[in-house]
């Protein structure tokens, strides 16, 4: 059995904190958040694990990539924090991880993803990706709701799939998904109706 992992020292207090933050990366796109209250969970960064404690529970089904699949320590943590039922294909998920060591993967688990319906456009997946930088790499210029007129950021290294995917989104649509790109413990939100320049 593995190790359990600290997660958050106050359950109630961090969670808030971090929802809190949370809601000002989605709501304001591009804006860079830190979560600073758990650490990594085996191979998952600090960020990441944050994400899942504050917005995923025992009815969120949540997929994860290959490196993450194999990593016990990972599992054996999320399940005893989150308790999250694991899906083995991304089209039944409502959250999903893509790990940095599987990002060559993109092309293939975007078009797999949720998007949602007409009735239930909310649910679309949450995609968290970890990112090598919000410091540098790819180049972006958002706008939408949310922002004033534009916000510039960095993406890090990501692959060319995923920069196309991200210029191409159909935005007439309420449908899609979200996207939070993790670095560490530092984050940036960008939603279903945020519109990418690269």
């Amino acid at each position: 059995m593995t190790a359990i992992t600290k997660a958050f020292a106050d359950a109630v207090h961090d969670s808030q904190t971090c929802f809190r933050r949370l809601l000002t990366a989605m709501s304001e796109p591009g804006t860079r958040v830190e979560l600073d209250r758990a650490g990594a969970f085996g191979t998952l960064s600090a960020g990441a694990v944050q994400v899942l404690l504050t917005l995923a529970d025992h009815q969120t089904r949540l997929w994860l990539s290959a490196s993450l699949q194999t990593d016990q320590d990972t599992l054996d943590n999320l399940r005893f924090h989150v308790a999250a039922p694991l899906v083995s294909e991304p089209a039944q998920a409502d959250f999903a991880v893509l790990a940095r060591a599987d990002l060559d993967s993109i092309g293939a688990l975007l078009p797999s993803l949720p998007v949602g319906t007409e009735e239930y456009p909310d649910q679309g997946a949450t995609l968290v990706i970890e990112t090598d930088s919000l410091d540098q790499g790819v180049v972006a210029v958002l706008s939408g709701p949310g922002i004033a007129s534009e916000r510039s950021v960095q993406l890090g290294n990501l692959p060319l799939a995923l920069v196309c995917w991200l210029s191409a989104r159909d935005l007439s649509s309420p449908l899609g998904v979200d996207l939070v790109l993790v670095c560490e413990r530092e984050l940036i939100a960008i939603p279903r109706s945020t519109r990418v320049e690269v």
